[in-house]
């Protein structure tokens, strides 16, 4: 069932393709919205929850979609260097080393199940600590007597939130296919447009870096 689903109501580069080839009579164009929404949004889904679970594998195979939707929304620097690392981490280091640098990714300081956390979130709220506005925060607290309620909150409560987005899809028919339907915009595939943009750049620097072969007749004339 779970197969059937994903294949129904998550998009895939080629199924959208496909979907949007079709003339317009047989498409709906908010269909396929919703079902690249669905896909963008069970891969953020998917990286947190393997990064609170401490699943370093799963994190690092997430990355590749990741590096292509930087692309694509014009975070060039975060592609850039992701792309760098994952090669250097799957191909040029050492596998003794990559295997510390991935040990060394997350970590979890509070000991607790789903805890873990990005290293440099840590550094970040050290950092935190040693500034004035960390004195603010306990001024503040020490005064209305909410000592430590400014850092460590409950989980929130979702079950409203929840329950007016599924009356809202409802409303919309977001799910059900109707084929005529139009919508004010194709929303992009970020990671087939990423995609395409990477491919174009590998072909622009593999032309800037060609090396011609030369000899003493090319110089004179």
């Amino acid at each position: 069932m779970s197969h059937t689903i994903v294949r129904k109501y998550v998009a895939t580069t080629q199924g959208l393709d496909e979907a949007r080839a079709q003339p317009s009579t047989g498409r709906d164009k908010r269909f396929e919205n919703q079902t690249l929404r669905n896909r963008d949004e069970l891969m953020y889904i998917d990286v947190c929850q393997a990064m609170n679970t401490g699943d370093i594998g799963r994190v690092e195979v997430s990355f590749l979609p990741w590096i292509y939707v930087f692309k694509a929304t014009g975070k060039h620097k975060y592609a850039s260097q992701m792309t760098k690392f994952l090669v250097n981490l799957q191909f040029n280091w050492p596998k003794k080393l990559s295997d510390i640098i991935r040990m060394n990714l997350l970590c979890n300081p509070s000991g607790h199940a789903l805890a873990f956390r990005a290293v440099d979130w840590v550094v970040e709220r050290n950092n935190l600590y040693t500034k004035v506005y960390c004195n603010c925060h306990v001024i503040i607290e020490n005064g209305f007597h909410l000592q430590h309620q400014t850092i460590r909150h409950a989980q929130p409560d979702m079950t409203n939130t929840i329950r007016k987005l599924s009356m809202r899809i409802k409303e919309k028919y977001a799910h059900i296919k109707t084929f005529g339907r139009k919508a004010l915009w194709s929303i992009l595939d970020q990671i087939n447009e990423g995609m395409a943009l990477m491919q174009e750049q590998r072909i622009v620097s593999e032309e800037e870096t060609t090396i011609f072969d030369t000899d003493g007749d090319d110089f004179i004339d």
